[in-house]
C-alpha cells in the first residue's frame, strides 16, 4: 500500500534531492557541475514550496534560438542549455549573471540571425572563451 508521501510524489524528489546533494558536495565534480547540482536544488525546494501552497517557483526561463535560458534571480545564477539538435544531448553551461550581460554581443548575434531566417553557425567554446575567458561547458565540447 502506497502512502500519501509516496503518492505526491515526495518520494522521488527524495531521490533526486539526495543524488544532487552528493554531486554538489563531491570535491571531484567539476565546479560547473557542482553549480548546477545546487541550482537545482534550489528548484526542488521550489517546487516543494509550490506543492504545499508556500510560494510559487521563482525560477524564470526564456528560450533565444539554440539557448534556453534558467534561472532563480535570488541566486544570481544562470543555467544556459544550448541544443544541440540531431538528436544530441544540449550543452549545460552555469554561469553568473554578470557573465550573462557579458555574452549579450552573442545572444544578440543569434537574434538578429533568427530574425533574419538565416542559418545560425557559431563556435560555442571560442565564443564563451571570447567574451568569458574560460570554457563554461567543462569538457561536454571535447573535440573527440
Amino acid at each position: 500500500m502506497r502512502g500519501s508521501r509516496e503518492d505526491d510524489g515526495s518520494a522521488d524528489l527524495d531521490d533526486v534531492e539526495r543524488r544532487l546533494r552528493a554531486i554538489r558536495d563531491d570535491p571531484e565534480k567539476s565546479t560547473t557541475l557542482r553549480e548546477l547540482a545546487q541550482y537545482q536544488l534550489e528548484r526542488v525546494a521550489a517546487l516543494r514550496a509550490a506543492r504545499h501552497g508556500t510560494g510559487t517557483p521563482a525560477v524564470t526561463v526564456d528560450r533565444l534560438g539554440p539557448f534556453r535560458f534558467s534561472a532563480i534571480p535570488a541566486t544570481g545564477i544562470v543555467s544556459v542549455e544550448i541544443d544541440r539538435g540531431d538528436g544530441l544531448v544540449p550543452l549545460v553551461a552555469v554561469v553568473s549573471a554578470d557573465e550573462i550581460r557579458r555574452l549579450t554581443p552573442l545572444f544578440q548575434h543569434v537574434r538578429e540571425h533568427a530574425a533574419a531566417g538565416e542559418s545560425i553557425r557559431i563556435d560555442l567554446r571560442e565564443a564563451f572563451l571570447d567574451l568569458l575567458g574560460h570554457d563554461p561547458f567543462d569538457g561536454q565540447l571535447d573535440d573527440r
